[in-house]
């Protein structure tokens, strides 16, 4: 249905954005493996987090194993969106379905 995100060539960016874009499960593991804390970093410009570019792009592996480190389903990229909203969006049903089995708010509504 949707196409998805697209990460941004850019020099700033981690290689775990690419690798969950592209579907490198295997990449994903190990460089999560070695940092946890990735699962938190976002892209420099759309805050995207690597759940928001799994979701988006229909990558229901990488989704799961970054639902399995405790991510919260509900973080919001710089436009406000959840990882959810973006599954929608792109026509991603068994993402979507993942998220809300995690506990993403379907309710979810942002307020400043």
């Amino acid at each position: 249905m949707g196409q998805g995100l697209s990460c941004r060539a850019n020099h700033n960016e981690h290689g775990l954005f690419t690798a969950v874009q592209h579907g490198d499960l295997q990449t994903v593991a190990t460089l999560l493996q070695a940092d946890p804390s990735l699962l938190h970093h976002t892209t420099v410009y759309d805050r995207h987090s690597p759940l928001h570019i799994a979701a988006a792009n229909g990558q229901i592996q990488i989704l799961s194993r970054l639902l399995h480190g405790s991510v919260n389903p509900d973080v919001l990229n710089r436009q406000k969106q959840t990882p959810l909203m973006l599954a929608a969006m792109h026509g991603k049903i068994d993402c979507v379905e993942k998220l809300l089995e995690a506990g993403a708010n379907v309710r979810f509504h942002y307020r400043a």
